[in-house]
């Protein structure tokens, strides 16, 4: 059954109304983002991060302060997010299902990639040609990640192998290719880019990718906390991820010598030419439907029937913010000539009056005052209530 969720505002007023004469009506708005940074965001060595870590005008022209921490693994970013660290982060299918197993507020608001995420990689000057060919010799892998999911769903559409045919040696993704230069391994299966990265070395070449036996979505998520209190600024955030994919499918080429100097602005080794190979290959859209959905929940099932979670977590999400950073990004988005961050916050404003109603990232209080001395507040709490039809 599909599930929808309806956000239901309740609001509770109390009143403490004093002893004078005369009575008036308070109404107060406040900004509620006096901190600096307005979104503490949890990224990964994902491709198109490394494009926004190159290009941080594309937050702040929002008028937004992002924290962009870079994790070195999916499960580090989790932790990070469940310690309550982070305001979004960002994982792969299963690390979506995990933290939704782990935190009854989780909430998606878009994905990064999907497709073509995993590839099995073999020397260059190899004649194999299929699993079948890598039966009894080294294969490498990081254990407890996507590369030994996508693998297993492969695994699972033929009769004849299993993990039992090969030899496994675990390795962390930077030592892979070089593993494979060695002639070490035979064979590894990863995330992108270190596939990517082997193919532009003339290392290996591609075997196998799993996009048609998985699509493998990375979402972005939140806690419905805090993107209900601050719509604005997901708005604004999801924007500059907008601007990102338009720069990967409109100049790859550009898109890639940004992303190649800023992964070497903190110590990871990419060509311009892997990033090229990666963003030919990999879909980096940002919006999302129930098809996304869908195949979080069937890795979910997947996971499930592996034993490797004990239950099927119910996944949230709100399609509304990516609606609104569209429409935001469309009205006022690139090139941004002679927009200034003022006629964004005015954007801002009316988009998530658009689709949220209240103004957003303010506290508004509004009671009745006396004039001796009065306080009127009025306490809004927003829940998502799941429905089944």
């Amino acid at each position: 059954m599909k599930l929808m969720y309806k956000l239901i505002t309740i609001g509770i007023v109390a009143l403490v109304v004093g002893i004078g004469g005369g009575i008036g009506i308070g109404f107060f708005i406040g900004n509620n983002t006096g901190a600096d940074i307005d979104v503490r965001y949890g990224g990964q060595y994902y491709p198109g991060e490394f494009v926004l870590k190159g290009i941080s005008e594309y937050w702040t022209k929002y008028g937004i302060n992002v924290d962009h921490r870079i994790f070195a693994s999916g499960g580090e970013n989790n932790n990070a997010m469940i310690a309550g660290e982070l305001d979004v982060n960002c994982g792969s299918d299963s690390k979506t299902v995990g933290l939704f197993g782990s935190i009854d507020n989780a909430l998606i608001i878009g994905t990064i990639q999907r497709g073509d995420r995993y590839s099995t990689i073999i020397p260059t000057a190899s004649a194999y040609t299929s699993w079948y060919d890598l039966v009894g010799l080294q294969v490498g892998i990081k254990w407890g990640t996507g590369a030994e999911q996508v693998c297993a769903r492969y695994f699972d559409t033929v009769s004849d192998l299993d993990f039992d045919n090969f030899t496994w040696i675990p390795l962390e993704v930077t030592q892979m290719v070089a593993s494979l230069e060695a002639d070490d391994i035979q064979a590894f299966t990863a995330w992108e880019h270190t596939p990517s990265v082997a193919v532009d070395q003339g290392v290996g070449k591609v075997m196998m990718n799993y996009g048609a036996y998985a699509m493998t979505p990375a979402s972005l998520h939140t806690t419905t906390d805090f993107a209900y209190a601050n719509p604005q600024s997901i708005i604004a955030f999801l924007a500059g991820h907008l601007d990102k994919f338009d720069l990967i499918t409109e100049d790859k080429n550009g898109a890639a010598n940004v992303a190649s100097d800023a992964a070497e602005e903190i110590g990871v080794a990419i060509s311009a030419g892997a990033f090229e190979l990666i963003f030919d290959k990999i879909n980096f859209q940002i919006d999302f439907n129930e098809t996304v959905i869908d195949a979080i929940e069937d890795t979910a099932n997947f996971l499930l029937s592996k034993e490797k979670i004990s239950e099927v977590p119910d996944l949230v999400w709100d399609a509304r913010f990516i609606d609104a950073a569209k429409e935001l990004q469309e009205d006022f988005g690139i090139p941004a000539t002679g927009t200034s961050v003022d006629s964004y916050g005015q954007a801002l404003i009316k988009v998530t009056e658009k689709y949220f109603g209240l103004m957003s990232d303010k506290t508004i209080l509004m009671g009745f005052f006396a004039c001796t001395f009065g306080i009127g507040a009025i306490i809004t709490r927003t829940t998502l209530r799941k429905r089944k039809e």
